[in-house]
């Protein structure tokens, strides 16, 4: 069934329609919560978030537009995977007898490691998408401006510019923040 129908069924309330949308949508949004993850969390706990969001996009199905359904269904497990680790990290304690410093690594490091995670999170946020999202595949996932542009549909070209703008744009952010070279 179309996508758009698919929400449209949602929408007034057809619990098929969104069984349906679980199982087509369950791959991706697990994929959204295993990489903002990013072994932070347990299995448990994303499984959780998971499910959260198809529970959340039961209870405002009303604010679905059947022609954004996936993109609101990213969002919400975007933000139920922030919420959570936000929430993990105010309630981390590190034990500093139980750390390991063979390595080299002084305390200190991990803290600023830490501030500057939060910091780059928050300025990627700041550019928004879809700028957030090619960023992120081209710097974490080492994808080429013709894979991104494949996956994303925008051409090549489109792909490069944003890459140069959305850099430009978080320099000037971390900048502003005190983060530069």
């Amino acid at each position: 069934m179309e996508i758009q129908k698919l929400a449209e069924k949602l929408i007034k309330g057809d619990e098929n329609a969104l069984e349906e949308i679980v199982d087509r949508f369950t791959p991706l949004v697990s994929t959204i919560v295993f990489n903002l993850a990013n072994g932070s969390l347990n299995t448990t706990d994303m499984e959780e978030i998971v499910s959260d969001t198809f529970i959340s996009l039961w209870y405002n199905r009303e604010k679905v537009q059947p022609d954004k359904l996936k993109g609101y269904i990213c969002c919400i497990a975007k933000n139920k995977a922030k919420n959570k680790l936000k929430a993990a990290f105010r309630h981390q304690v590190t034990n500093i007898e139980e750390m390991d410093f063979e390595d080299g690594l002084v305390v200190s490091d991990e803290i600023e490691n830490k501030v500057i995670t939060e910091v780059l999170s928050e300025a990627l946020d700041i550019i928004g998408e879809p700028d957030r999202e090619i960023l992120i595949r081209h710097y974490y996932y080492y994808q080429s401006s013709t894979e991104i542009s494949e996956k994303m549909g925008m051409k090549s070209e489109t792909v490069k510019s944003r890459i140069k703008r959305a850099r430009a744009k978080l320099k000037a952010i971390l900048t502003e923040r005190g983060y530069s070279r």
